[in-house]
């Protein structure tokens, strides 16, 4: 019984000295500063060949919490019902005038890559699934995107 005690006490102090002693600095809250309603242009291009330029756009950006922002975009190519395509991600910004991100769903991935000049926000998103053999092939992407903030 005497063993397990000190078994026990020396695994908890052995426990207590793991782990680094610095601390880790908090990464900065960029959120609010991409937050707002933002309608303007883009092009677009589709698997099945469609594409266009200069079409509306309008992306919804609001704030899930100071890290993270929720994105909706959606552009509308065509007079039809579902002449539209759509992306939506809660995203971290790593920047107030510039961020990168990838969001990854199953067999697929969407890169997200914005700049910001004042009220402008200048971008693309382009979405891309993964095929047998490990390639990626893009599926559809909204590129040259320019809209204003409202």
């Amino acid at each position: 019984m005497k063993f397990f005690r000190c078994l026990a006490l020396a695994s908890f102090l052995a426990v207590l000295g793991c782990g680094s002693d610095e601390t880790i600095k908090p990464t900065l809250n960029y959120a609010a500063d991409w937050v707002g309603e933002y309608a303007g242009s883009g092009s677009f291009e589709l698997s099945n060949g469609s594409s266009g330029a200069d079409r509306p756009i309008t992306m919804s950006i609001v704030m899930v919490n100071p890290k993270q922002i929720t994105v909706a975009a959606e552009l509308v190519y065509g007079t039809g019902r579902n002449d539209f395509t759509r992306e939506t991600a809660i995203l971290e910004p790593d920047g107030s005038d510039q961020f990168s991100a990838e969001f990854r769903f199953l067999k697929g991935k969407t890169v997200y890559s914005f700049s910001k000049d004042g009220d402008t926000i200048t971008g693309s998103i382009v979405t891309s699934t993964v095929r047998p053999g490990g390639t990626w092939s893009r599926d559809k992407s909204m590129v040259g995107i320019e809209v204003v903030r409202e």
